[in-house]
This record gives C-alpha cells, sequence and structure tokens, in this order.
C-alpha cells in the first residue's frame, strides 16, 4: 500500500445502524462485518470494494463525522512530528491486530485525520472515495502543517468558488484543500465518494431525512458534485 495516499474511511457516529441504514440507502452501498474478536465493524462495500467502517465515537462530544486514514511509510515517525509542527495527538500509535499500525491526529485548526500504515501491501483497484478535501477557515496558515509532516507539495489554481490547492505526493494529486464554505463549521477532510447518478443520490439523501449542505456543481475536467448530510449531521460529497 502507497504512502502518502488516502487509504481508508470510517463514519464515526452514535448510531451505528441508523448510520449503516442511511448510506447504503442513498448510495447504494452494501454491509459486511468484518469480526474483530471482541466486536464486529460492519464495513461499507461499492460494489465488490470494501473502503470504511462505521464505528462509534471513543470520546465524548465528538460529532458524527467521515474520518479519513493517511498512509505513511512510518506511523511513530510521523506521529512524533505534529506537536513540533503545531498539531494535536489525540491517539498516539497504536497496533490494530492483523490489520496495521495507526495514529489519530489534529491539524493547528482542528481538522482530524488518521496516519495509518497497513499490513496489507495490495492497492485496491478501484477506490470507491475518489477524492479528499480539507475545508479550512485559513487555508494558507495550515498548508506548511501537512507540506513538513506528509512530505506533500501544493500546486494553486481558481475555481468557480475561489482559490483551490491541489495536495501532491509527488506527481500523483492526492487531495484538496479550500476555505470551508461555511463560517461556523469546524475545520475538517470531506471525503468524496463518486456516484453513477448524482440527481438520483439528493433525491434519495432527501427522502431519506437528509441534508444538502452544497448544491451541485459542475467543474469542467472533473464531473459534478454535491455535499450532503446524513440524519446525524455526517458530511459526505458525492461527486459523479
Amino acid at each position: 500500500m502507497s504512502a502518502g495516499r488516502f487509504v481508508w474511511f470510517e463514519l464515526v457516529t452514535k448510531d451505528v445502524e441508523d448510520g449503516v441504514a442511511f448510506w447504503t440507502k442513498v448510495v447504494a452501498l452494501t454491509r459486511k462485518d468484518m469480526d474483530m474478536g471482541s466486536f464486529a465493524y460492519p464495513m461499507l462495500h461499492q460494489g465488490e470494494t470494501a473502503f470504511a467502517g462505521v464505528v462509534p465515537p471513543q470520546m465524548e462530544g465528538v460529532p458524527p463525522h467521515w474520518l479519513s486514514y493517511w498512509s505513511v511509510d512510518d506511523v511513530d515517525a510521523r506521529t512524533a512530528k505534529v506537536e513540533g509542527a503545531g498539531g494535536t495527538v489525540i491517539v498516539g500509535p497504536t497496533d490494530i491486530p492483523t490489520v496495521g499500525r495507526f495514529s489519530l491526529i489534529s491539524d493547528p485548526q482542528g481538522a482530524v485525520v488518521a496516519l495509518f500504515k497497513g499490513l496489507d501491501a495490495s492497492e485496491p483497484a478501484v477506490r470507491p472515495m475518489s477524492w479528499v478535501e480539507l475545508w479550512s477557515k485559513d487555508v494558507d496558515a495550515v498548508l506548511p502543517f501537512y507540506t513538513s509532516l506528509l512530505d506533500l507539495e501544493v500546486e494553486a489554481m481558481t475555481m468557480p468558488a475561489g482559490p483551490y490547492h491541489i495536495l501532491k505526493a509527488g506527481e500523483v494529486q492526492v487531495g484538496g484543500a479550500m476555505t470551508s464554505p461555511n463560517p461556523d463549521a469546524p475545520a475538517m477532510w470531506l471525503p468524496y465518494l463518486t456516484v453513477t447518478d448524482l440527481d438520483a443520490a439528493l433525491a434519495a439523501v432527501q427522502d431519506a431525512e437528509g441534508a444538502l449542505l452544497v448544491d451541485p456543481m459542475s467543474v469542467e475536467g472533473v464531473g459534478r458534485f454535491a455535499v450532503v448530510a446524513d440524519r446525524q449531521g455526517a458530511a459526505l460529497g458525492l461527486l459523479q
């Protein structure tokens, strides 16, 4: 598994069954549980590809959200750099039996991300989460945290909504960063799930009592996207 990629995702939500029911309905995902010994870990699949798990929050006061896992070469070494760069270590390097090693950190503005190194070196043939985007109140101030911690490069461009920053690992585009469209929202990493019919997915979100956070928008050369939230408030981008 290559370092410098977002490789796994988790829906962190107080009501796991409701979260699973919502997303499997609105974007035609399937659920398969993985036996973790002391508990069953619900995993979401798009087709045959597993790409996300669903878990309850492990700490009080954590709002529902999608957590992104960033693949690194050395979890311990990267985590050791976090506090010196102005971030916070929420969970120190920890082994996940038969899976790999991870830590949970936040950047100087509070956006949470997991650092991960898996035991399985294989690469998925398909990536259902096709893009991941940092929403921040001050993008220019926070980008040096990621470039120094994760050896990323930044390429600036202009989008319909304003300045946009492409994050690159070598020559590969691995994510984006922009000023949050909601100034009252906390900083976060927002994944984008690929869908075959955006309009149908948005109608299903409405029928399931979800919310539309960002209206559909087209970007030349990329596609058409929108941002929605489930019944508990976890936000996710949808991209066609």
